[in-house]
């Protein structure tokens, strides 16, 4: 094609037609059909590399999937399961507050309050605590107090106080 393009762009002078030499085109057509035949297992090659590279890519994203749908299954199961152990430890612990409940409804019916002071007052001999005696504090919403400082010593202590000495 090369040699056409020149061919065309040249300019000849003159009123004689040139004699036509014919071209040799057998040695070119066998470097054309080397070169095809090479130009071909290039690219023969090339398409087995390509084919090669991209089975390689996709068995390697086929295996990437499998890993992926394998590891979601174990993630489903494991939280299924924590699931069912937590609904399990629930139920165990509404069980155990109704018993506990259950408990303290019997304890506390089982105690005559009545009784108690009674027998403190008359046979024990315990009084109710006076006005001085009763040191009021905040303590807070918790069920518990916790002392954080000793308690200021007076000149009489409480227990004689409580006992009448």
């Amino acid at each position: 094609m090369a040699v056409r393009r020149r061919q065309r762009q040249t300019y000849i002078e003159g009123n004689t037609v040139r004699k036509i030499q014919p071209l040799e085109r057998q040695p070119k057509r066998r470097q054309g059909q080397e070169h095809r035949s090479r130009r071909r297992a290039k690219e023969k090659l090339h398409i087995q590399y390509v084919n090669i590279f991209y089975t390689v890519f996709l068995f390697t994203a086929a295996v990437m999937v499998l890993w992926s749908c394998v590891n979601y299954l174990q993630l489903q199961a494991e939280t299924t399961s924590r699931v069912k152990h937590i609904a399990a430890l629930e139920m165990q612990l509404e069980n155990l507050r109704k018993e506990n409940d259950d408990h303290y409804t019997r304890i506390m019916t089982s105690v005559d309050l009545d009784y108690v002071k009674e027998v403190a007052i008359n046979e024990l001999g315990m009084v109710y605590a006076s006005e001085d005696q009763v040191i009021l504090y905040d303590g807070g919403t918790r069920d518990y107090v916790r002392q954080n400082a000793e308690i200021p010593d007076e000149e009489v202590p409480l227990a004689d106080r409580i006992f009448g000495k």
